[in-house]
């Protein structure tokens, strides 16, 4: 049974959650049990609050919060990911916006897209899942269901950006150093009126290409020179991750660059 036949959205205490389709007397009318209640309220009205882990981590919120288009580049487990991800959580259980957009290549050096089993969602999933698990964590399993299933959370087929417009909504472009320099064009065009959209990646991870999105977008704003905002965890210090990660990051670094 999908996610749209076991949940319904309801408004508790301000707050749009999902409940479990299945009524009783008391929730024929709109009522809600207590125990249900508790149950789907501890993750909309006891979020704990996003706490920087450094300086840049906090310039990095404040940029999202304050400004309708930021871009953030620099090394893995430094949470250009993570922080996006939990703000447009908020940012949807809080009425501010209606909808998140996931925008992430199926692209790398596993199986395309297309060799996937499922539906559009499930063949997204795996790709998308360093966003979805972020969202589940916050929202909970019952809210995420249901804002997917009522088009509220919405994993993006990249070939089919096109003509796409997103009002009122936050557009999360991850992983763009994979992203077609067409497809980063188009994607930052669909922003739309009171929407944010933010866009991460690191070129240094570039999987498969010479010609970057996410260098073009870069390079055309440089251009230009627009006013956006470009967040950069550029040392290996900003790596909150774990000291593994930190470790093997900081010796694939010095090893790609023996023969420079």
């Amino acid at each position: 049974m999908g996610a749209a036949k076991r949940n319904f959205l309801v408004e508790i205490e301000g707050v749009e959650v999902a409940v479990p389709r299945k009524r009783t007397k008391s929730t024929r009318n709109g009522g809600v049990k207590p125990e249900v209640k508790e149950k789907f309220t501890q993750f909309a009205s006891k979020r704990d609050p996003l706490v920087a882990m450094n300086d840049r981590q906090q310039e990095y919120i404040d940029a999202i919060k304050n400004n309708n288009f930021v871009m953030c580049i620099g090394v893995w487990g430094s949470s250009k990911t993570y922080i996006p991800s939990i703000i447009a959580a908020d940012m949807l259980l809080d009425k501010q916006i209606e909808r998140i957009i996931i925008a992430r290549p199926a692209e790398g050096k596993g199986k395309s897209i297309g060799f996937l089993k499922g539906g559009k969602e499930e063949k997204l999933e795996p790709w998308c899942a360093p966003i979805t698990d972020t969202l589940k964590m916050r929202l909970g399993q019952g809210n995420y269901e249901a804002f997917l299933a009522n088009g509220k959370i919405e994993m993006l087929a990249l070939e089919h950006v096109k003509g796409r417009s997103w009002d009122y909504s936050c557009i999360l472009v991850d992983e763009s150093e994979d992203l077609e320099p067409e497809v980063a064009k188009s994607l930052v065009g669909r922003q739309g009126i009171n929407s944010k959209c933010i866009v991460t990646g690191d070129i240094a991870q570039q999987d498969l290409k010479k010609n970057s999105g996410l260098q073009y977008l870069l390079d055309v704003a440089k251009y230009s020179d627009l006013p956006i905002t470009l967040i950069d965890f550029d040392s290996w210090d900003y790596c909150v991750r774990s000291e593994e990660a930190k470790m093997w990051g900081m010796a694939f670094e010095k090893f790609d660059k023996r023969n420079k």
